[in-house]
């Protein structure tokens, strides 16, 4: 049987450039170098694209690092700047690795189409949806799932009262974060309207828009959603050490416990993973996605956003997820990429 030829995309455009190329790294280094053959893209964040013409040997891919594009020599080594994707070596599939604006916003995989490249994941619509979490709120209340009550501040119009307007029908603490923000970058919570200023002052910098949403207090919990699968993925609840929200150094400096499976009652748990598999179809998924989600003190499940390339690191949520129904890494790989071939966008 011939191997699968495999671009492997990671870095990008955005903040979360170096989360990408941890998810990456873990997932060429749990490939199966009999199924395929694997050529790394790195995209860097200045424009320029890094790879090689030569797919790694198998030493390459075992110790395979962000190292590798740096020592790339020779008539085999190519660097562009924003370059045709017919300059890349041919493919099967490419395995989007890729976190934030751009990788994950329906950019990319606009590209991938117009080139005819299979990838895996949701396509440039869905992508572009959960992306703008204003757009994906718009989706969950229309396929009757519960968001966070929520306003939209623009920058160009923006007065005080929008925010007291904001605060009173919303209330404190308040959060506020760029709508098309990914790991938590760019929101705060505000507790009073002087911090609620400092942040929208501070966010409307980079930011023309930006949602202010209520506060559920509770506890949060995050679930992946597998098309194809027997049995659904248990969801994995994130308990605070440090912090009060599960921002980015919640996710990558372990200010947050995950607990996968969540140690919830079997009705909880059936509820979020029937949330996630909701959100999933609302915002038009495909393959999988991951859905983070809040649990008021009444049991109330709030769905905040669908991440539609999850981190795929080897500590990630959705790898975790799948080890607890006995899924390993590189079967999860292979899933990813059976599923991914099979759709039709």
């Amino acid at each position: 049987m011939s191997r699968l030829r495999v671009l492997v995309f990671m870095g990008g455009y955005s903040t979360e450039h170096d989360v990408s190329v941890t998810s990456g790294t873990g997932v060429i280094r749990a490939m199966d170098a009999e199924k395929y053959n694997i050529h790394p893209v790195l995209i860097q964040k200045d424009g320029t694209w890094i790879w090689s013409s030569r797919e790694l040997s198998p030493y390459q891919k075992n110790n395979f690092s962000e190292n590798y594009f740096y020592a790339l020599e020779g008539p085999s080594a190519c660097s562009e700047k924003n370059p045709p994707l017919s300059a890349l070596p041919s493919a099967d599939i490419a395995f989007l690795a890729l976190h934030g604006k751009w990788g994950e916003d329906g950019h990319v995989q606009a590209m991938l189409e117009n080139w005819g490249i299979p990838y895996t994941g949701c396509g440039l619509l869905a992508s572009a949806l959960a992306m703008d979490k204003v757009l994906c709120k718009a989706a969950y209340l229309s396929a009757g799932i519960a968001t966070p009550p929520y306003q939209v501040l623009y920058r160009d119009d923006f007065k005080g009262d929008d925010l007291v307007a904001a605060a009173d029908k919303l209330g404190f603490p308040l959060v506020i974060k760029d709508p098309v923000g990914g790991s938590s970058i760019g929101m705060g919570i505000a507790k009073n309207m002087d911090e609620a200023g400092e942040i929208v002052n501070r966010l409307f910098k980079n930011s023309a828009r930006l949602l202010c949403e209520k506060f559920i207090r509770g506890g949060e919990a995050s679930c992946g959603y597998m098309e194809g699968l027997e049995k659904p993925l248990p969801p994995t609840e994130m308990r605070m050490t440090t912090r009060e929200y599960f921002d980015y150094e919640a996710k990558y400096n372990g200010e947050c416990r995950e607990v996968t499976p969540a140690e919830f009652p079997q009705e909880l748990t059936e509820r979020i993973q029937q949330l996630s598999k909701k959100a999933h179809l609302a915002i038009g998924g495909a393959g999988y996605s991951r859905t983070d989600v809040r649990i008021d003190a009444d049991g109330k499940l709030w769905a905040l956003e669908t991440n539609t390339l999850p981190g795929m690191t080897p500590t990630s949520i959705l790898p975790a997820e799948a080890a607890a129904i006995g899924i390993s890494y590189s079967e999860l790989i292979d899933r990813i990429i059976e599923t991914s071939l099979k759709i039709k966008r």
